[in-house]
């Protein structure tokens, strides 16, 4: 094979078959459509994906200009047979796939960004640099396919070519490619696509047929037979033809497929992103709290509607400024720490409660906040500031507060101003009860009898109403926390049996039945003794008020299954419904306050003495009916329950 033309010799006449020539310009036309159509889905492809169009698309192009060759060498008339070299044939089919996936590589890839990147499609705009290149790679690996294909060609003739129209094919190569490439950069429209894959059809088929014009046939008298039985004939070369065109229309099928098929996922990716878009703004403005999406950079990028509403401010006046300057500057630091934390800790959320703001007013108002790093979540890519408004909230509390406080004060208040007043009136009742003892006591002799019933009941009287004032006091002190205990062992039943005794005269005058059930042994009790006393007092002395006369008073103690010393006054006396219960254990009132006085007292009995049995760690229950009773009990926990000893059974605990 030779480059240079020799003047002195005969070469042989050659012609191409018309129609042959037509199919061929046909399957290059519609090999680069293809091979564009297929380059188009670059733009939406990302990674593999990206990887397996750049193929298709060079092996669409790639085998369209093989095919067209060897379909045009078929049109190739000449007055001597001739096969194929079978390794150069396969070799100029990998230099067309090769050199063409090259040419798109350049003509797809974006500086800065890793070639499978999403968005890099032909249509992503080249420079002229690199649109030269892209179509001087492509031109070149046409005209180096057509060249190494006529290198395959083993024919009984010399083979020269002209070097002027060679370069000339070259030429057509090299300014077709890179004019179809710069057609493919606007394939927004149908007919640009047609007119790219024209001008890509030209430069194939015009490169082919220049470079065969610069083919000479020179006639040889020998005869190579080892290379007609090495090669491959021209019916083998003709089916391999028809599988690679076949090939690339099943390509242009699968594209075709694949585009409706994407079209479609497009839409309904669209109508969901919608729905979505749609949800997520519902959500957004219904929500009370504010939402703010942040870059990692702490500048605002996103406000939620409700900013406006509570706030006062709008989107503009805040996105794109750094979110530290939405709170006021004694905030600023815990704010910026917050956010750092939240970028260094990850998933981990950052939460601050009631942090000072301030509104558009420039009033002070109090938010509790959230952070999430939401930065590797690739459908939001920031961080998601949550604040909620409690400025209401901790106003209430703290007016609660003051309102506590307030209360707190009036009852202190109330007691010092009891214990004072009853401290008062102690001191000249004492005198006065003392006086009347004295008069008594008759210590200078006989008086007269009616100045001795005068004297009883001043002594009577002023005894009662110094209950009355101890009762105020010891419950004063009570309620105001001053009481302490002074606790000793002592035995619940023999201190009942005393009060029970102090009783004695009202029992009597009652015709009252007591009926006193001790312990089943012996139980002791670590309890203060004076205030067990008024407990028990209280209870007896209630039961005997308000029991008819010819009623029955039971005093009871047991130990329950748990350990706890159980005191118990029942009486058959008028009972209570519910409200009165609540009502009598409210200071100051009685059950029957309402309707009548018909029994006298202060209010404070049963007050005082849930108060005191509290003192003990105990508990008061009242169970009462009206016309049937009342059943009174006082628990005492069972770390106040220090020995027992069973009459029954013999066990003893301690």
């Amino acid at each position: 094979m030779e480059l240079r033309p020799d003047p002195k010799v005969t070469y042989l006449s050659t012609s191409h078959d018309p129609l042959i020539v037509l199919l061929s310009i046909l399957v290059a036309v519609v090999a680069s459509f293809v091979s564009l159509d297929v380059a188009e889905r670059l733009r939406g492809a990302a990674g593999r994906n990206w990887w397996l169009w750049l193929s298709a698309a060079g092996v669409t192009l790639g085998g369209g200009i093989w095919s067209m060759h060897f379909i045009a060498m078929l049109a190739y008339g000449a007055p001597v047979h001739f096969t194929y070299d079978t390794f150069l044939t396969l070799l100029s089919l990998l230099l067309a796939i090769a050199s063409t996936m090259v040419g798109y590589f350049v003509a797809a890839y974006r500086r800065g960004d890793a070639p499978p990147h999403r968005g890099g499609g032909l249509a992503s705009g080249i420079n002229g640099l690199r649109l030269l290149l892209a179509g001087g790679i492509t031109g070149a690996g046409v005209a180096g396919m057509h060249y190494t294909g006529m290198a395959a060609l083993v024919v009984q003739a010399r083979i020269e070519y002209d070097p002027v129209l060679v370069s000339a094919s070259v030429v057509v190569a090299v300014v077709a490619a890179t004019a179809a490439f710069w057609l493919s950069l606007k394939l927004d429209r149908a007919w640009h696509k047609a007119a790219a894959a024209l001008v890509m059809g030209a430069a194939i088929t015009g490169m082919h047929y220049t470079g065969m014009a610069a083919v000479r046939l020179v006639s040889a008298m020998r005869n190579y037979p080892s290379a007609f039985e090495e090669g491959t004939p021209a019916t083998l070369m003709a089916g391999s033809l028809a599988v690679v065109t076949m090939l690339i229309l099943a390509i242009g099928f699968i594209s075709a497929i694949g585009d409706r098929r994407m079209d479609r996922q497009s839409q309904r990716a669209a109508v969901h992103h919608a729905r979505s878009e749609s949800r997520f703004e519902a959500i957004v403005t219904s929500m009370t709290d504010i939402i703010l999406l942040l870059d990692r950079g702490g500048r605002i990028i996103y406000v939620s509607p409700a900013l406006g509403r509570i706030l006062g401010l709008a989107p503009d006046e805040v996105v794109g400024r750094p979110f530290t300057q939405l709170a006021p500057p004694e905030s600023r630091n815990r704010v910026a720490g917050l956010l750092s934390a939240c970028l260094e800790h990850g998933s981990e959320p950052q939460a601050a409660n009631e942090l000072p703001m301030r509104n558009a007013a420039g009033d002070r108002c109090f938010m509790d906040m959230t952070i999430r790093n939401l930065l590797d979540d690739p459908h939001l890519n920031a961080l998601v500031v949550k604040l909620h408004d409690v400025t209401d909230k901790k106003r209430i509390a703290e007016e609660l507060l003051a309102a506590k406080e307030r209360a707190e004060a009036a009852s202190r208040a109330k007691s010092t101003f009891l214990a004072n007043v009853s401290h008062e009136l102690r001191t000249p009742l004492n005198s006065i009860i003392g006086f009347s003892d004295l008069l008594l006591a008759q210590p200078n002799g006989p008086i007269q009898e009616s100045y001795v019933d005068f004297a009883r009941d001043i002594n009577v009287s002023g005894k009662q109403l110094l209950t009355v004032i101890n009762s105020i006091l010891e419950y004063s002190r009570a309620e105001s926390g001053s009481l302490e205990l002074d606790s000793i062992l002592v035995e619940p039943m023999a201190e009942a049996e005393a009060c029970r005794r102090l009783h004695q005269e009202q029992i009597q005058a009652k015709a009252l039945q007591v009926v006193v059930e001790p312990f089943q042994g012996r139980c002791l009790l670590l309890a203060d003794r004076s205030k067990l006393r008024q407990i028990l007092i209280h209870l007896i002395s209630n039961a005997v008020k308000f029991t008819p006369e010819g009623g029955r008073i039971r005093i009871a103690g047991e130990v329950d299954s748990g350990g706890c010393c159980i005191l118990s006054v029942q009486d058959s006396g008028i009972g209570m419904s519910d409200d009165e219960i609540a009502q009598a254990l409210q200071p100051f009132h009685q059950a029957q306050g309402g309707l009548s006085r018909s029994f006298e007292g202060t209010g404070l009995g049963l007050p005082l003495t849930r108060a005191l049995i509290s003192l003990h760690q105990g508990e008061l229950s009242i169970e009462s009916a009206r016309g049937v009773g009342t059943l009174v009990q006082v628990r005492f926990p069972r770390d106040r329950v220090k020995f027992v000893e069973l009459s029954q059974g013999g066990a003893a605990a301690s």
